[in-house]
């Protein structure tokens, strides 16, 4: 949650990861700051509570440029046995963060203690790398599903060839017809030593579009493309699957 991270970040958004110059297409990479919540309700508390939370939070977002979403674990394996669910948010950019962080610790404290009262969390910090927006929920409801895969780089790669590798598969994907939300998530803070150099997060509009996504990867065979553009690039794991809720958009 916005105001917990403050314990946890330096007062400027800046990390020191291998990031290539080659990310750049027209001028140095923009990322956005991601944070992310791993939770467990405390005893005698529900999403009915949580949901208390998180209209306190958006009624103190009051300069905008953040967002915010729900992820409850589908398809997560183990994972989702210890957890709830995921709180994301992002902002704009990171001099909105900084602001925004500032404002909260400073005027309203409240909001944090409501978050301590109900769940227990640990907290992660990305930086973001968009490749291709994120596609409307097919039914207005703000409801998503998202996969997320942890990848490693070859040896000797580095992470702008392997975002390359990502951008040329997206693009064989739009070009034929499948237009998905992807994003890469570096991590920047609260991690330690990290076992993964990025995550992918895939976004779906929904439950059919999902399966709809399945069923084009099969009748294009587009494994084949995927494993020749990606072979030695990079090695990704089996992804875990959400069921998202948008809580917030405020970025525009």
């Amino acid at each position: 949650m916005k105001q917990l991270l403050l314990v946890t970040l330096t007062a400027a958004f800046t990390f020191s990861m291998n990031i290539s110059t080659t990310f750049a297409q027209d001028g140095p990479p923009q990322f956005r700051p991601v944070e992310m919540w791993v939770c467990s309700f405390k005893d005698r508390k529900d999403q009915g509570d949580m949901d208390d939370v998180y209209e306190m939070i958006e009624a103190n977002d009051e300069a905008g440029g953040y967002a915010a979403w729900q992820l409850n674990p589908y398809f997560a394996g183990t994972l989702g046995q210890n957890m709830d669910f995921i709180y994301l948010g992002a902002w704009a950019d990171n001099s909105t963060m900084g602001a925004d962080l500032e404002n909260d610790w400073q005027n309203h404290p409240e909001v944090d203690e409501a978050w301590e009262e109900v769940v227990d969390c640990q907290g992660l910090m990305f930086a973001s790398l968009q490749i291709q927006p994120n596609p409307e929920a097919a039914d207005g409801s703000g409801n998503f599903v998202l996969e997320v895969r942890d990848c490693n780089t070859g040896h000797g790669i580095g992470n702008g060839q392997a975002v390359a590798a990502i951008r040329k598969y997206n693009d064989y994907r739009v070009a034929n017809g499948l237009t998905v939300g992807t994003f890469v998530w570096f991590p920047a803070y609260g991690g330690g030593n990290a076992e993964f150099d990025f995550k992918i997060a895939t976004a779906y509009a929904g439950p059919r579009a999902w399966g709809d996504a399945g069923q084009w990867f099969v009748d294009n065979a587009a494994y084949r493309t995927r494993n020749a553009i990606g072979d030695g690039i990079l090695d990704c794991d089996e992804a875990r699957m959400y069921i998202g809720r948008t809580l917030m958009d405020n970025l525009n």
